[in-house]
């Protein structure tokens, strides 16, 4: 809806804004893509490049924007949330501390370098309702931070 974009731009924009909500892997993006060609909800555009293969730019067609107002209107979904770092923490019982230590600071340094590129993204926002979930974004990273850095703390340094 904000603009044209290319498979690549949209997977780079939903990954970078709206990474605490969902995330676009190319295995569900291209299929999406195409599936909603097929419906009439996207053209699409072929612009030849110099050198490298041909970039295909996404416009949201009329119908597209039936379809996503439709969409938008209807109940949300229960969420489900899979977070395979929880997971890991979960079974990592048998692993020695230091290793348990790794795990969870490579976790809050992740989390640390997505909170100062959301923190940078949030500046182009305009709209209030992009800018809430972006605040949510926030507000979950920083959590998230908390959480790991108190974990951190607990994990017994002797072991280490």
């Amino acid at each position: 809806m904000e603009c044209p974009m290319s498979g690549y731009d949209i997977k780079k924009r939903v990954n970078s804004v709206l990474g605490a909500a969902t995330q676009a892997s190319y295995g569900t993006l291209y299929p999406t893509l195409h599936k909603l060609l097929a419906e009439g909800c996207l053209s699409v555009q072929e612009v030849l490049q110099q050198g490298r293969p041909s970039k295909k730019i996404y416009r949201i067609t009329d119908q597209g924007k039936r379809e996503l107002s439709n969409w938008l209107k209807q109940p949300a979904a229960a969420d489900q949330i899979r977070r395979e770092f929880l997971l890991k923490l979960y079974l990592a019982r048998n692993l020695p501390a230091h290793d348990v230590l790794a795990l969870v600071a490579n976790r809050r340094e992740e989390t640390e370098a997505m909170l100062t590129a959301l923190q940078s993204e949030k500046n182009g926002i305009t709209d209030p309702k992009q800018a809430w979930v972006m605040d949510y974004a926030l507000s979950v990273c920083q959590a998230e931070i908390n959480w790991l850095k108190k974990v951190e703390s607990q994990i017994p340094v002797a072991e280490v």
